[in-house]
């Protein structure tokens, strides 16, 4: 957020945790704020809900890795939902969206992103079409390798911004 800010681009940060005391509902809870958000600031052009993938369990969790500039990084997943199980009839611009962003982040650092996936869910992506869901490394990874992996995501958003593709 920061960086995008320092870029000129407009940024929002919602820090509430939506999953929290439970997972249960946090889709809910998030789209009630977004919602908020989009009718308070109708300008609002790309909304970005960031995850650290969980997988793995508690005594092994799953580390993705890459190198940005020689220096170990976390790897990024564009997740996509669709419309497989509810009404979400412009998944197709938000895939667009995706694509455009996973070929960027691999322009700039390339094995920094883990294979675009798309889920039966919406993710709240029906919402604008300029709604993605990234994770940001997995729950192996170190608070630092998530910070790299952020500035290569916020280069990218910029240079898209800039009609770079």
């Amino acid at each position: 957020a920061e960086y995008l800010t320092q870029q000129g681009i407009s940024v929002i940060h919602d820090r509430e945790l939506h999953d929290y005391p439970s997972y249960n509902g946090s889709y809910t809870h998030s789209r009630n704020a977004a919602a908020e958000y989009l009718e308070k600031y109708p300008s609002i052009r790309l909304i970005l809900d960031l995850h650290r993938d969980a997988s793995g369990d508690i005594d092994n969790q799953m580390r993705t890795h890459a190198k940005v500039d020689g220096k170990d990084c976390a790897q990024l997943m564009v997740v996509i939902g669709t419309n497989a199980t509810r009404k979400h009839p412009n998944w197709e611009e938000n895939l667009a969206l995706g694509l455009k962003l996973h070929a960027q982040l691999e322009r700039i650092a390339p094995g920094v992103t883990r294979p675009l996936t798309l889920r039966e869910q919406r993710f709240n992506q029906d919402l604008i079409t300029g709604a993605l869901l990234i994770e940001v490394g997995a729950a192996g990874n170190t608070h630092e390798e998530a910070l790299r992996a952020a500035d290569v995501l916020a280069e990218a958003i910029i240079q898209l911004s800039r009609g770079s593709e």
